[in-house]
């Protein structure tokens, strides 16, 4: 049951209601604080809504469940692929993209940080993406955490209801350092204390993402700074970014736009050991969704235990490879192509490298002769998936208009990270499209556990971690 957190949910947006006209200075209030304290994207303030996405005990035990589980899998994919043969031609990647998968990390689980975009309705969770090269969001939401709780009290809401927010970023700080530790130990002639450097191209939105996280490592008494991957340089020894040693590397560019003889500094210093670089290029495997088929195939049964199987059988929607041949849907027997053209409406195309929804063709939202012809051009490819469409769920959330709170029905996803291998904690993006994206002008909100301070349901026992953050 799950009615405590929707209670919560009512009680907040009544509450707020009562404040009238005071919703709209509390808005703006937010925006200038989120603005001063850098919570934007690509020049503008990122979307809010006055109230987090509340989520239930259970939900959020349900959530870090599937996440452990599946961080366990995909770092187990990410290992295999050097020595795994069949791996590597299933996955068919450029001689280049094979190059830097095979480089060794230099340290154990590969797989550092991911986020994995999913939908929740109810306790059934559907992992759609997982975004293991660059994933970010992370500092955004532990600031957007912050300017909420300081703008928004409701006295009666924090009488009734218990609620927690996970903070993200000590543990990414956390397993940053851990990453270098192990480099280190190989290299002990790098410093004890690195200066840490986060990389991404000039094209990037993400700046002002990026100074929070330096922030957040100088708290930690950690050097830290941004740099373009144009500013790096490599003399065989030493990285260099902006003329500063580095030896810690956040990787926030995306392995594709590695390029030129910048790009070149920082893969050599990855090769030879001399950084330590999260994510590893050797996470791109698990950024590749060719794997969503691939978790419960026989020929990779070697990679998933068996109460893992039924964790991926329960989160995962069915998902194969678009390519000619036949296949299992349920108990069905069936020609992939002509299945997935004659099943519009239940099947969903995606290529299986791309992100931010582009190539993403959705069945309900695309005609018949286009689809076809995605189907047509890309089957002798195997550059495709298709994947069964699950819902997207959708909640109300309190809008400002005219200056007066009004609730308003939009559509949400979660996105949990993995981070050193376990649950982190997890924001939720709100949009009125279909494609929920921040890139695409959607919304971004802390997502907080919440429940009655009277323990009353069976899930209101705390599991392992919960509720022990502070209220807002």
């Amino acid at each position: 049951m799950i009615d405590h957190v929707n209670n919560l949910k009512l009680q907040h947006m009544v509450e707020l209601s009562k404040l009238g006209d005071g919703c709209a200075a509390i808005e703006a209030e937010i925006e200038r604080w989120l603005t001063e304290h850098d919570v934007v994207f690509g020049g503008t303030t990122i979307p809010f809504v006055l109230m987090p996405h509340f989520v239930s005990p259970g939900q959020i035990r349900r959530v870090r469940s599937a996440v452990g589980c599946l961080s366990r899998v995909l770092t187990r994919f990410c290992d295999a692929y050097p020595d795994d043969a069949r791996l590597r031609e299933e996955l068919a990647l450029s001689d280049r993209e094979d190059d830097l998968v095979r480089i060794d990390p230099g340290y154990p689980n590969a797989m550092r940080i991911c986020r994995l975009d999913a939908f929740l309705q109810g306790y059934d969770v559907k992992f759609l993406e997982f975004n293991a090269d660059s994933p970010a969001g992370i500092g955004y939401t532990d600031v957007l955490f912050e300017g909420l709780s300081q703008a928004i009290d409701l006295p009666r809401v924090r009488v009734e209801f218990d609620t927690a927010y996970t903070p993200m970023l000590p543990e990414l700080i956390v397993t940053l350092l851990d990453a270098y530790r192990h480099v280190r130990a190989a290299q002990p002639d790098l410093p004890e204390s690195p200066r840490l450097a986060l990389i991404d191209v000039p094209s990037t939105p993400s700046v002002p993402e990026f100074r929070i996280i330096c922030e957040a490592a100088r708290r930690a008494g950690i050097e830290a700074l941004f740099a373009y991957q144009e500013d790096l340089q490599y003399d065989g020894s030493v990285l260099r970014a902006q003329g500063e040693p580095v030896h810690l590397v956040y990787r926030r560019v995306l392995t594709e736009d590695m390029s030129g003889a910048c790009g070149d500094a920082l893969i050599a210093a990855a090769r030879e050991g001399r950084i330590a670089l999260v994510n590893p290029f050797r996470s791109r495997v698990a950024n590749n969704k060719k794997l969503f088929a691939l978790l419960d195939d026989p020929r990779f049964a070697h990679l998933v235990e068996p109460d893992e199987l039924e964790a991926i059988r329960s989160t995962i929607p069915w998902t194969r490879v678009l390519r000619p041949g036949r296949t299992t849907y349920g108990s069905w027997v069936v020609d992939l192509l002509a299945f997935a053209s004659d099943n519009r409406e239940r099947l969903v195309l995606k290529p299986v490298s791309d992100y931010g929804g582009h190539g993403v063709a959705l069945g309900i939202e695309t005609d018949q002769s286009d689809r076809d012809s995605v189907i047509e051009a890309q089957a002798e490819h195997a550059n495709y998936v298709v994947q069964e469409y699950v819902p997207v769920p959708e909640e109300m959330f309190p809008t400002v208009e005219d200056g007066h709170v009004a609730m308003r029905l939009k559509r949400f996803n979660i996105n949990p990270f993995g981070i050193g291998g376990r649950y982190a904690g997890m924001i939720t993006r709100i949009s009125d499209q279909a494609v929920i994206n921040v890139s695409a002008g959607g919304g971004l909100l802390p997502s907080v556990v919440g429940r009655h301070k009277r323990r009353l349901l069976a899930e209101d026992e705390p599991g392992e971690g919960e509720m022990v953050h502070g209220s807002p």
